[in-house]
């Protein structure tokens, strides 16, 4: 087995369970394939004299090696070999000119050797390579004109196109190459909002003297498409109030590729539809003001969904989740999810209102929680309320919550509870939301409120009761950057602070650790922060930043690859104490079709082990 076979075969049982390897051709109740045809008999011995790769070209197209191995029923003459034989220079001369060789030495003949069958030999001396002199590349049409006005989007599509095309001057040409070149141009006008666009003309001239060749192409953009009116289809149980506030975004803005699914996206995380499919009319008579059909398929009113799992942050888990999402036949959806786990037991219920005309959506939501570490146990419950809103480019959530934590360490024991109004923001500017590879999100939070606790010390110290006000503020940053051809490049940033007064206490779960898979890798969840008394706990500064490259593992696989990566950072009780620690390893990423899918082994430095980390998706 081959060391990428291999590792194909690694991944496919390391992502089996998110359907990432087909199922066995074995399984039960499957019909056996029929057994391979008996390879035929040659009718003949065929010999290729060339330069790798054009021997290989030459023996999959030409009519020779075609026929060579033809049915008995098919058996050729002498007359027809010959025949072949005087037609195999040419057509070896046709082959060799969609590799950009226009002066080659071919040399097709029958060898008498004394051998049972004929032997045919053909030899090539193919010559010197045509390459690329001079490159024309012109729009007409819709684009020509935003160029000519100085649209900056327009200007950088048409520069786009130029640089992207796939026949540069001083390239060798190859047919293959001008096809998709050529194809990649109309592809990339259509995404962009030109649903009509199409070649005017295209040319190769070639100069068989020099070896030379210089290309014209000429494309028609033709219209910008803009979006019009939406046709929603496919409702049934939810009315198009729930769908068209998030659909309305696209009315009057061009066609884009990127934009439509962006919309797709975000309407899909309206949690009430399994697909949307937003296809615009390319005849529309007004490209101004195209319709378009919002085809959508609805899911279920009542969904429950069962789950057993590991995570590297809790460990073993069971889930049981269940939707209702026309809840008593109101516009309202209720979501809970019961986790009964290694580490972690806990319930979340959610009822978020279906989204409303100004397109916020009004929400309440409720938690319990027990989560167990190496040296704690920590209780908390939560209940909020507030509104949400998510558009094109900006995720906005605002609430007031009260939250009460228990946390008992070897150290003592911390009661606590807040109430708080809290904001947070979240700007999206990426490719693709499943998996960036180019552009930056923003995360802000902030927070205001009143705090009361009480610390009992097992030392057998009287309680210390303290209450007062308190603020938070917390900022991520995550950039994404394509590096040359093959490399893309990420890094992260990301601060919090807590600004209460030293002896107030906050609910734990307002304060900060760092350390797991979204954190510093090389360290355990919730692992790093402040000690006390021996024990870890959290504090009210964070840091940590991240640095990643990564690279497809195989050049026709470019949904696996390697990555390399630092991280860095710690939770302390103030800057002055902060006392950042690094980890950094490698990894091997899926980008599948629900978000990155992420598999490192880090070696914490400060611990000095090595650890796997495990993730699914894309923390914004």
């Amino acid at each position: 087995m081959t060391a990428r076979a291999a590792l194909l075969l690694a991944l496919c049982f390391l992502l089996a369970a998110l359907g990432g390897c087909a199922q066995s051709p074995l399984r039960p109740g499957a019909t056996p394939q029929a057994p391979a045809e008996a390879p035929r008999p040659a009718q003949f011995r065929l010999q290729v004299q060339a330069p790798s790769p054009l021997d290989a070209l030459l023996r999959q197209h030409l009519d020779l090696a075609r026929l060579q191995y033809a049915a008995a029923a098919d058996a050729l003459t002498r007359g027809e070999i010959d025949r072949l034989i005087g037609a195999g220079a040419a057509q070896v001369s046709s082959l060799l000119e969609t590799e950009g060789y226009f002066n080659p030495q071919v040399r097709v003949q029958r060898i008498d050797d004394g051998g049972a069958l004929p032997l045919l030999r053909v030899e090539v001396e193919p010559g010197p390579r045509a390459t690329i002199e001079r490159l024309t590349l012109e729009v007409q049409g819709g684009l020509y004109d935003e160029v000519a006005g100085g649209e900056i989007q327009a200007e950088q599509l048409a520069a786009a196109l130029q640089s992207e095309w796939g026949l540069q001057p001083g390239q060798p040409f190859q047919q293959s190459a001008w096809d998709s070149s050529k194809n990649r141009v109309l592809a990339t006008l259509r995404s962009n909002g030109y649903l009509g666009a199409q070649w005017s003309g295209t040319a190769a001239q070639v100069n068989a003297d020099k070896n030379t060749v210089r290309l014209f192409l000429v494309a028609d953009s033709g219209p910008l498409f803009r979006i019009g009116e939406i046709r929603p289809a496919g409702l049934q149980r939810f009315d198009e109030a729930a769908v068209l506030p998030a659909a309305r975004e696209l009315v009057g803005k061009p066609a884009t590729e990127q934009l439509i699914r962006d919309v797709q996206d975000r309407i899909l995380n309206l949690g009430l539809f399994d697909s949307v499919i937003i296809e615009v009319d390319a005849n529309a008579a007004d490209p101004a003001q195209a319709p378009a059909l919002l085809a959508l398929r609805e899911l279920t009113q009542n969904q429950a969904t069962f789950g057993i799992g590991y995570a590297d942050d809790t460990g073993f888990q069971a889930t049981l989740e269940y939707a209702n999402r026309r809840l008593f036949g109101t516009r309202w959806s209720a979501l809970n999810k019961l986790q009964v786990g290694q580490n972690l037991n806990s319930w979340t219920g959610d009822l978020i209102s279906h989204m409303q005309d100004d397109g916020w959506r009004t929400l309440f939501a409720g938690q319990l929680e027990r989560l167990n570490s190496d040296d704690e146990i920590r209780q908390s419950w939560y209940v909020r309320g507030g509104r949400t809103r998510d558009t094109l480019r900006i995720w906005r959530l605002v609430y007031g919550e009260f939250t009460s934590a228990r946390l008992d360490t070897s150290a003592g024991l911390n009661d606590s509870e807040a109430v708080s109004g809290n904001y947070h923001w979240v700007w999206r500017d990426v490719d693709d939301l499943r998996t960036p590879t180019r552009g930056n999100v923003w995360s802000l939070q902030g927070a205001v409120g009143y705090t009361r606790g009480t610390t009992t010390s097992y030392s057998g110290t009287p309680p210390v009761e303290d209450s007062g006000p308190f603020a938070r503020a917390y900022g991520r940053v995550q950039a994404y950057m394509p590096l040359g051809n093959s490399f893309y490049g990420s890094a992260r940033l990301e601060l919090g602070q807590v600004f209460v007064r030293e002896s107030l206490s906050v609910p734990d779960t307002l304060l900060f650790r760092a350390g797991g898979d979204d954190s510093v890798r090389g360290y355990a969840y919730r692992s790093l922060g402040p000690e006390l008394g021996g024990v870890t706990v959290s504090g009210t500064s964070l840091l940590t930043a991240s640095l990643q490259i990564a690279r497809p593992i195989f050049a026709d696989q470019p949904a696996f690859l390697w990555a390399a990566f630092i991280d860095a950072g710690n939770a302390s009780d103030g800057w002055n104490n902060m006392r950042p620690v690094l980890g950094y390893g490698l990894g091997l990423h899926w980008r599948s079709p629900v978000g990155p899918l992420r598999v490192d082994l880090a070696y914490g430095q400060e611990v000095q082990k090595f650890r796997l980390h495990f993730s699914v998706g894309v923390v914004f």
